[in-house]
């Protein structure tokens, strides 16, 4: 029997829960699977990403009123709640319908207790909704941001100490928005102005980026990556803030360049346009199943110059066989500039991981500085936002590294993000610069 719009979401839900998998690859999947229509499956979407993003909250407002510990309800069961919750409190579904469809979903992969217990559990949160004890912001603001805005707090209470608390609530509800389709334009093969009118008369909705001149926006009709134009490497999708990077590089034709942790290959592939496929690109990866896709892009974006290479980036002597002009260090990162594409993303983040990625991140920039010819660039970039993975691994590095020095971006930004330029690097933030959130400092070796 097919599943309903509610089973499909409780089955993304969980599996993203309990296994880890990632919300954005496996719902498509599995809603191209189903027999649901065009509304159903915008209505699986919302419900699937909402109850993703809002699980903090949700389990919240679930300890509230449950009688049962929270830790003691299935996993399955408590996916069920928190997706008839969200439902509830933030959709405009009604009520009975939430509750009702519950229960049904309970009866037909549950015991009747199971069923009971989740048809009383949701009754009383429907007749005391209007009465949820909300945090009041004045008087807590970190709870406030966590619980309205759908963020871990120990993550609120560390961007108020780097950002305050208004510039904090203002990137917790970005990271809330859906994120933008951005394509950059392959200039080897087209301009931006031939592409654009190419996609507009295919019934695509396009305005130029708001930063670079190669970047597009789209909006999303349907899947971009089946036109002929994208197969054909016309264009590659990528946020504007990934496009900063490689200008900030500033790589020139004749050149040769390392770019580290370089799959799936965006930043690659744009650096070979910008150098006119004239001088070498060796890109590192360390999986070989993403050396595979590196390969694929490298080769539909006809970036000839550009070799990838399976490899440990803090292992590379028998590798680089000469001095390098400009180094990419695009380092592993927790990405939480990037939670508008991942909204499971937060609830599995924690500050330990974020001590460890801070330490390999410095190991990687150490263990490629060598690599750097005199006079030479090493830029290192993350897409996320915290201190420890930005300015302190950019301070340790120089402690160690006494013959490199911070060079200022500005040169190499437009003229717009110039003002936000700190210490000679940048962060951007989704909710101030309306693209991906990401760090970008450029070190330039001594003569």
């Amino acid at each position: 029997m097919p599943k309903t719009a509610r089973e499909v979401a409780l089955e993304v839900v969980h599996r993203v829960n309990k296994t880890g998998s990632y919300a954005n690859l496996l719902l498509p999947k599995r809603l191209q699977q189903s027999n649901l229509d065009k509304r159903d499956r915008a209505f699986t979407t919302e419900l699937t990403y909402g109850t993703l993003r809002a699980k903090g909250t949700l389990d919240w407002i679930i300890k509230l009123y449950s009688k049962q510990p929270i830790k003691k309800i299935p996993d399955l069961v408590l996916d069920l709640l928190r997706m008839s919750v969200y439902q509830i409190i933030f959709m405009d579904v009604p009520d009975y319908a939430a509750v009702n469809e519950a229960v049904v979903i309970s009866k037909k992969y549950f015991h009747p207790g199971i069923a009971k217990f989740v048809n009383g559990l949701l009754r009383n949160i429907v007749r005391k909704k209007d009465k949820i004890p909300w945090p009041k912001k004045d008087k807590d603001p970190a709870k406030y941001i966590s619980i309205m805005h759908f963020h871990p707090l120990w993550m609120v209470k560390m961007w108020i100490d780097e950002f305050g608390v208004d510039e904090t609530e203002a990137l917790c509800i970005a990271d809330n928005r859906p994120p933008k389709l951005t394509i950059r334009v392959n200039i080897l093969k087209s301009t931006p102005e031939v592409l654009a009118d190419k996609l507009r008369q295919e019934g695509w909705l396009v305005e130029p980026g708001r930063y670079l001149k190669e970047a597009l926006l789209i909006k999303d009709v349907g899947d971009i990556t089946q036109l002929p134009q994208f197969k054909e490497g016309y264009f590659y999708v990528q946020d504007e803030s990934s496009m900063l990077i490689s200008h900030v590089v500033g790589p020139q034709p004749g050149e040769t360049i390392l770019d580290i942790a370089a799959a799936p290959g965006g930043k690659t592939t744009h650096m070979a346009e910008l150098m006119q496929n004239k001088g070498q690109i060796i890109s590192v990866d360390i999986n070989p199943n993403r050396v595979n896709l590196l390969k694929q892009n490298i080769q539909r974006m006809g970036a000839s110059i550009a070799i990838a290479v399976k490899a440990d980036a803090t292992k590379l002597k028998p590798i680089i066989k000469k001095p390098i002009d400009r180094i990419l260090a695009d380092a592993p990162c927790s990405g939480l500039g990037v939670l508008s594409r991942r909204p499971d993303a937060r609830w599995t983040k924690t500050p330990e991981q974020i001590d460890e990625l801070s330490r390999l991140q410095t190991d990687i920039l150490l263990s490629v500085a060598d690599f750097v010819k005199p006079g030479g660039v090493l830029v290192y970039s993350v897409c996320t936002l915290t201190r420890q993975e930005t300015k302190l691994v950019v301070e340790r590095f120089l402690r160690v590294r006494e013959d490199f020095y911070v060079e200022d971006v500005s040169t190499y930004l437009p003229e717009v993000l110039r003002q936000d330029v700190r210490d000679g690097m940048i962060q951007l933030l989704p909710s101030k610069h309306g693209i991906d959130g990401l760090f970008i400092a450029r070190l330039r070796r001594m003569a």
